[in-house]
């Protein structure tokens, strides 16, 4: 019986494998190359069961297929990896195609629910355009004097521990210090983590990334009841309740902060004739973000829930203070790593000061460190803070070389390999902020995506890291840590290293 069972199992496998190579898809698929997948699982054993490992995997194929746009098969799902610029633009300035890829929205919506980085439709654009204003470019000037307040704490604690000797953790700092300056911007709390630096969410915040790409890469989790068995479950939704209860946190300070500014305002205008909503509405453009949410009504006159504002605060809270902290720690490093480029910073730097060396920066001196932001976006490009952004097809998508990705597969921005791509950088191998000062192609570098699902607090990040890195080089010489600290980076969801950035500072002298 058993015999008989076996080779039936074996004639569906045969058949299925003559239907597959006869289907449209396949024929359009083939169009890429990639290594043939095996029956069932595909090419997911070539990704391997370290998750750590499979963007090293991943970028190994590229180059085993010529450092151009490939295929690969993960189970039943068909996914294109690309790297040409020209390709990019095709996918991500696409007015329609605009669903994130189902693996990576599995993985994060444990965390983050249906908030707009996993949204599609009517709830990510209500969504969206509620936050756009609190990151539009005319509160920059407002969002820089927020972070150089905070900076005044970071740079206290720098000089603490700098005066101790040894080498700096840059993330056990920086985390806090954005954290921070999120929620005083943002969200209009004052929350100072950076007092608290072994605070309950910067702990479990720490273990998002990982729990993240374990998801994205261990396709056994997938099967729920035997996920729900494991260890790594419970301490996923331990780690799930600490930040999701920061932010319902947050969002009763906010609320408090908010009756009190409405009973303020009756007070004031007992004698006035006043529409309280009206005048809220009038407001609603210089509000911060989280009092649009708690403020802000649906077509039918209810109010937002709080499940929904908690996904989104949680996921802007998370997101947020994350991926900027990676990139202004990456960004040390390499200054750091490479002294005469840090010597070029900080020349740009007294360019710009003069004998004001200790200013606080304001937005239109931002605008001319030039060559500062080179280097960050030469630090983004040798360590990419994203590794690849996905969107899942609903129709075919046609290339402009004429090639069609079929509906329903996934198209991976590989920026990884983008970055390494000789084609596209010259001499990708060589750390060179001078790159940026050349033509490229538009899409060559686009870090925080582009088209209409692109980073809305792209402006944001960059006033913050621009700002924070200025304090501090103009503050320090920094150096490699000891030896046996060198970052050890993994490349996740996000690229993150995972003992840290060690630095050294040493305060200037002028």
């Amino acid at each position: 019986m058993f015999f008989v069972l076996l080779l039936l199992a074996a004639a569906l496998l045969c058949v299925h494998e003559v239907v597959r190579r006869r289907s449209r898809t396949w024929k359009l698929l083939k169009q890429y190359p990639g290594d043939y997948p095996l029956p069932i699982v595909g090419n997911g054993l070539q990704l391997g069961f370290d998750a750590d490992e499979a963007s090293y995997k991943v970028m190994a194929l590229w180059k085993k297929h010529g450092m151009n746009n490939f295929r690969m098969t993960v189970g039943h799902e068909e996914w294109v990896f690309i790297s040409n610029p020209d390709d990019v633009a095709t996918i991500l300035n696409h007015p329609t195609e605009l669903g994130k890829q189902i693996e990576r929205n599995t993985a994060f919506k444990p965390f983050f629910g249906n908030s707009v980085s996993t949204s599609e439709g009517e709830r990510w654009k209500t969504t969206r355009k509620m936050m756009a204003p609190s990151f539009h470019f005319k509160t920059l000037e407002k969002r820089v004097e927020h972070v150089n307040k905070h900076c005044d704490l970071l740079i206290e604690l720098l000089d603490a521990q700098s005066a101790r000797g040894g080498d700096i953790n840059m993330y056990r700092y920086l985390r806090p210090y954005m954290f921070d300056i999120l929620c005083s911007s943002v969200m209009g709390v004052e929350y100072n983590l950076l007092n608290d630096l072994d605070h309950p969410y910067l702990k479990a915040s720490a273990k998002v990334v990982n729990m993240i790409t374990q998801n994205y890469f261990s396709y056994w989790r997938n099967i729920k009841l035997l996920f729900m068995l494991s260890p790594f479950y419970k301490e996923m939704m331990d780690t799930i309740s600490t930040i999701r209860s920061t932010s319902k946190d947050i969002i009763a300070q906010r609320k408090r902060k908010l009756t009190q500014i409405i009973e303020d305002t009756k007070n004031n205008n007992k004698n006035v004739d006043v529409d309280l909503e009206e005048m809220i509405e009038s407001k609603v453009d210089d509000m911060c973000m989280l009092d649009k949410f708690l403020l802000s009504k649906f077509l039918n006159g209810e109010p937002f829930p709080e499940d929904m504002i908690n996904e989104e605060i949680t996921l802007v809270c998370w997101t947020g203070h994350y991926t900027t902290t990676l990139t202004m720690a990456h960004t040390l490093y390499c200054l750091a790593k490479y002294p005469e480029v840090q010597k070029r910073v900080l020349e740009e730097q007294k360019s710009i000061y003069q004998k004001d060396l200790f200013k606080k920066p304001a937005n239109h001196e931002l605008t001319e460190m030039k060559y500062l932001e080179a280097v960050i976006k030469e630090s983004i490009r040798v360590i990419p803070t994203v590794t690849k952004i996905g969107r899942q097809l609903k129709n075919d998508l046609k290339f402009k070389d004429g090639r069609v990705v079929p509906a329903d597969t996934t198209v991976l921005v590989f920026y990884e390999a983008i970055y390494q791509d000789p084609k596209t950088f010259v001499e990708p191998e060589k750390y060179n902020p001078d790159r940026f000062f050349s033509p490229m192609h538009n899409h060559a570098f686009v870090p925080f995506s582009a088209g209409p699902r692109n980073c809305i607090g792209f402006r944001y990040a960059w006033s913050v890291m621009k700002t924070t890195i200025s304090n501090i080089v103009r503050r320090y010489e920094l150096s490699l840590g000891e030896p046996g600290t060198e970052p050890q980076f993994a490349y996740r969801i996000l690229t993150e290293s995972k003992n840290g950035v060690h630095l050294k500072l040493r305060k200037r002298e002028y």
